[in-house]
């Protein structure tokens, strides 16, 4: 019943089936060692399944007699399908996205193996074979492919912007602008131009932003967007104080457009702070927020100077034995102008608080803010 090659995989699997057990139980349930047993497991079971289906590779004289096919084409897709399951395991293990891309490739390259194998004993003419499979496969893998390879050069493209001055991204997006649209205009202007000719301008363009890409992504982000990104990685938290941030009050936008959601308005006059609540009547000394949704508060300032509205929301460890305080705040605000600070805060006052409203730079003037 049994291959000899069989028996090889099948004890293989045993073995990994009990060291899979043991290191769950007895060393780390959520170890390496118990993921890569996992792949092993499966691999081997795969192969036992493949030897039992072909019986060794040993055919009788019969089968040999009977059999008129060809032998089948060289292909990628077995290598494909074997990269695809090696970065689903390496998933398992490091991000998401390599997990998902793992997925991808897998169904990707188990589809297209299928559909030739299929395809080179449709019937025994080749010719007719390779047009089968072009008809089922050609309306999905050209769709799929234009995507990818779109994606590629926005993915490329964007990695430029990113990486040179604003005031040059502005140029040089006119620029690349103007080369799309005069290429567009000779195509359609010079319809007898040669089908190699198009070609080489296509491909020559898709390779230099795909390697102005690469170079842009060697480069790195400009240094705003750098310092946005490590405070962002880092929960650093955004520049609160009395001194304008250099790059948080950059272009400080100075009304409002839209108020919806707004719950309380607190004003600045006089070095005292204001509070006045949406369905309250007179002045207020508190507001009252509910937990976990997006409530809005305008900021007015009515002295002269610049200041802004800080939230203090208590504090949180971001690391072990790191805590820090957490704040949000609104841009540097001037005489007459105002600002909209949003906040959604997921724990209530008594358990993170006190939590309040101050004005940076001026003290003795809060409002506490509460959360049920």
């Amino acid at each position: 019943m049994f291959t000899t090659s069989s028996k090889y995989f099948l004890g293989i699997g045993t073995l990994a089936a009990i060291a899979i057990a043991v290191s769950i139980l007895f060393v780390n349930p959520s170890a390496l060692a118990a993921t890569a047993l996992i792949g092993l497991l499966g691999a081997v079971g795969m192969l036992a399944g493949v030897a039992l289906y072909v019986r060794d590779g040993e055919i009788t004289s019969d089968e040999i007699s009977a059999s008129s096919h060809s032998a089948p084409t060289t292909s990628m897709w077995p290598l494909l399908t074997a990269a695809g399951a090696g970065l689903l395991l390496l998933g398992t293990v490091t991000q998401a996205a390599v997990f998902l891309l793992g997925i991808a490739v897998l169904v990707a390259a188990l589809v297209e193996w299928t559909v030739l194998a299929w395809s080179e004993r449709a019937s025994a003419d080749d010719t007719f074979n390779a047009a089968a499979r072009k008809r089922l496969l050609n309306p999905i893998e050209f769709p799929v492919l234009g995507a990818v390879g779109l994606g590629v050069l926005i993915f490329s493209f964007s990695r430029v912007m990113l990486a040179v001055d604003k005031r040059v991204g502005v140029v040089l997006f006119i620029v690349i602008s103007a080369l799309v649209l005069m290429g567009g205009v000779l195509f359609a202007v010079r319809s007898t131009l040669r089908r190699s000719i198009v070609i080489a301008i296509c491909t020559v363009a898709a390779l230099s932003t795909v390697v102005a890409g690469i170079a842009g992504a060697g480069s790195g982000m400009r240094t705003d967007l750098e310092i946005a990104k490590y405070e962002r990685d880092h929960e650093v938290q955004r520049e609160c104080g009395a001194e304008p941030s250099k790059h948080g009050d950059d272009g400080a936008t100075r009304t409002i457009s839209a108020k919806s959601g707004v719950i309380a308005t607190v004003e600045f006059v006089g070095g005292k702070l204001i509070a006045h609540v949406q369905g309250i009547e007179g002045e207020q000394h508190s507001i009252t927020i509910p937990r976990s949704n997006p409530s809005s508060i305008i900021f007015r300032n009515h002295d002269a100077g610049e200041f802004r509205l800080v939230a203090h929301l208590g504090a949180k460890e971001v690391t072990e034995g790191v805590v820090v305080e957490v704040v949000a705040c609104t841009q540097m605000t001037r005489r007459g102008a105002e600002q909209l600070l949003t906040l959604s805060i997921p724990k209530p006052s008594v358990a993170n608080g006190p939590y309040a409203l101050s004005v940076a730079g001026v003290d003795g003037q809060n409002i506490d803010l509460v959360v049920p």
